[in-house]
């Protein structure tokens, strides 16, 4: 019976020489399940065999015929992919945890990501998930484009690769599309991304009722939702040429490297790692207090360093509770009538899918 693979999990390893890389392991089995990973599997690694540019991450090694120890000494068939360890993470989570990039700073990574794409359409490749947990960063906060499973070399297609909120409104609805414009479209959604901490809609279709501005032509009703972002007027323009309802009326990547917005200032690499380290600082600080949940030092900077209120009470409870709703809104509707009724002052923002809380620390508001 051939063999089948299932899902990766990534480990920090070291090669015989004591360098770090990033393996991505896969036990074999030989449950007849399916092929779906052997091709994830082939696609990564027939791509970046034929792909050297320093914005993707470097394949250093990989088999289909290894073995791993497990620690009670027996053996297991994996395949592994051996990859560049890129230190500093990924982008998603210094979006999430620290804060929207400014346009420069965004323009920076963006600017690398263009390259990329470049670099992987010339090859005759096309990449088809460009989202932010693909996009990492090396030791001095460069761009590591990564995973490259859905890579194809097919021009066109109608199979619906990616992730949905970064889709072209042809991906998500199966019809055909170019896979080289599906990775411009998918790098407009991340850009939005970058500089406001949010996406533009949910889905590209008619029935997401923020992308329905779009299909409608509402680009202003559609910028004016997001106006308290305080985004320039050519980085409006950017995107709405970018992610422009018909394929035929969307910038090629020739046209976006000509772009206004495109060209404008862009932080030195000695600033990016200045501003990204701080960043990182920040990142790895409530990394930490995660880990360490009842660490008195993060209950204490939780609590703006009071130190009466730095003592866990045993007598709270976190409490989970499921709704199964049609939308992001009607999910942040639900969160805000929980804290009202909690006695919290809670008001819905105008932003995407954002609510503010009020409470009171010290008998100050905040």
């Amino acid at each position: 019976m051939p063999h089948t693979y299932t899902f990766y999990r990534v480990k920090l390893a070291e090669n015989d020489n004591g360098e770090q890389c990033a393996l991505k392991v896969s036990r074999k089995n030989d449950s007849g399940s399916s092929s779906k990973q052997k091709d994830l599997f082939n696609s990564e690694i027939n791509s970046l065999k034929r792909l050297n540019h320093p914005n993707i991450l470097n394949l250093l090694d990989y088999s289909e015929r290894s073995s791993a120890i497990r620690m009670d000494g027996s053996k297991v068939d994996v395949i592994y992919i051996a990859l560049e360890y890129a230190q500093s993470g990924e982008i998603f989570d210094y979006i999430s945890e620290t804060g929207r990039f400014s346009e420069q700073e965004a323009r920076f990574y963006f600017q690398q990501l263009i390259s990329a794409l470049e670099h992987i359409h010339q090859a005759g490749w096309a990449h088809r998930d460009i989202k932010p947990e693909n996009m990492l960063l090396d030791k001095n906060f460069n761009l590591k484009l990564a995973d490259f499973g859905f890579a194809t070399k097919d021009k066109t297609s109608t199979s619906r690769k990616g992730t949905f909120g970064y889709m072209s409104p042809e991906v998500y609805n199966h019809q055909e599309y170019k896979c080289t414009d599906a990775d411009l479209f998918g790098a407009a959604v991340v850009l939005f991304i970058l500089v406001t901490q949010h996406p533009p809609f949910l889905t590209a279709d008619p029935g997401d009722k923020y992308y329905k501005k779009i299909y409608d032509g509402n680009w202003g009703k559609f910028w004016n939702f997001h106006s308290d972002v305080g985004l320039s007027d050519s980085f409006m323009d950017l995107l709405s040429k970018m992610m422009a309802v018909n394929p035929k009326d969307r910038l090629n990547l020739q046209q976006i490297k000509e772009h206004e917005w495109f060209n404008g200032p862009v932080p030195s690499q000695e600033q990016i790692v200045d501003l990204f380290t701080k960043r990182k600082d920040i990142l790895d600080s409530k990394n930490n207090c995660e880990n360490n949940s009842e660490d008195t030092d993060c209950q204490s900077k939780s609590t703006n360093n009071d130190s009466s209120t730095a003592k866990s009470d045993n007598s709270l409870k976190r409490l989970t509770q499921f709704y199964e709703v049609s939308d992001g809104d009607e999910l942040l509707n639900f969160y805000i009538r929980f804290a009202q009724d909690q006695g919290f002052k809670c008001e819905k923002s105008k932003e995407f899918f954002r609510a503010q809380i009020v409470v009171e620390v010290n008998n100050q508001e905040t």
